[in-house]
């Protein structure tokens, strides 16, 4: 008999008799476990980051072409002191905000829809694939065309970036919906808007949280094409300058910016889900 929180199967190819035992991970076992997790995933930007510093003082590659990280830290304060960086950095921000919650609120909405009617399945799906496949780059100047170069198209190219991965990642999880969880709430008595409301978007809740952590992302590259439309403020701005410019190391901190503003927003989504998928229990790892 299994202990509590555990659970055996005989993978395929392997005798009866051998068994891969799986064990449900608690927050208290992680404690116990000696090293933090936040330590563990530090890791590895920890042991690239020694590299780089290490091929930039050993010569392994000119500065010209990969500053060290001394001189990409020092480049980052000196932006922050002359008053660069931040104000720079806040308009990029509030882009991918506003494009971000248009894009995923739209991308849901229509997602939902679509995977809870055939009808609007059959009018917007179709549609929906072919714009998915379009290059952000081919529609620049189409996109300057019809809407200038102020910052109308900036938003408009993010929310398009966010709004079709999170509508697939959500149409899919709605289509997916164990038909056994309607079933029953239909026998209980629930209507049609109850069902949707209490068993089928609770249902596809964790497929959709992972349609926005990749929508997110995209947020951000979708960004970086945005603003090579006449930026005259955010991180493009600064990028196009240091282009012009040869400033590698001007490049190399809005490379790791664009870095970390991923990683903080990737932890941020899944506290949310932490939060809202609390019911599921802990996680189950090998």
């Amino acid at each position: 008999m299994n202990e509590p929180g555990e659970a055996e199967l005989a993978p395929t190819g392997t005798l009866p008799g051998d068994r891969v035992r799986l064990r449900t991970v608690s927050g208290d076992e992680r404690r116990r476990a000696g090293v933090p997790v936040p330590v563990r995933r530090a890791i590895l930007p920890i042991v690239i980051v020694l590299l780089w510093w290490a091929g930039s003082s050993w010569g392994w590659w000119s500065n010209e072409v990969l500053p060290s990280p001394v001189n990409v830290a020092e480049t980052f304060g000196h932006l922050i002191q002359n008053g660069t960086l931040l104000p720079n950095l806040w308009v990029s921000l509030r882009r991918v905000l506003i494009g971000s919650a248009i894009g995923v609120s739209a991308g849901t909405v229509l997602g939902v829809i679509v995977g809870l009617w055939r009808l609007p399945e059959q009018l917007f799906d179709s549609t929906l694939q072919m714009a998915r496949t379009l290059p952000y780059l081919v529609m620049l100047p189409l996109f300057i065309l019809w809407f200038g170069v102020d910052e109308m198209p900036k938003i408009l190219i993010i929310a398009i970036g966010t709004s079709l991965p999170m509508y697939l990642n959500t149409s899919s999880a709605v289509r997916d919906v164990d038909p056994r969880y309607v079933e029953m709430g239909a026998t209980f008595g629930l209507s049609r808007p109850a069902l949707i409301a209490f068993v089928i978007l609770p249902s596809a809740t964790p497929a959709v949280l992972s349609g926005l952590r990749f929508s997110l992302g995209l947020g951000w590259l979708s960004l970086v094409v945005a603003e090579q439309i006449n930026a005259q403020s955010g991180l493009g701005l600064l990028i196009s300058n240091a282009q012009q410019l040869f400033e590698t190391n001007v490049l190399m901190v809005c490379v790791l910016i664009y870095a970390v503003l991923g990683l903080v927003t990737d932890i941020l989504v899944r506290r949310l889900e932490k939060w809202l998928l609390v019911w599921r229990g802990p996680v189950t790892q090998w």
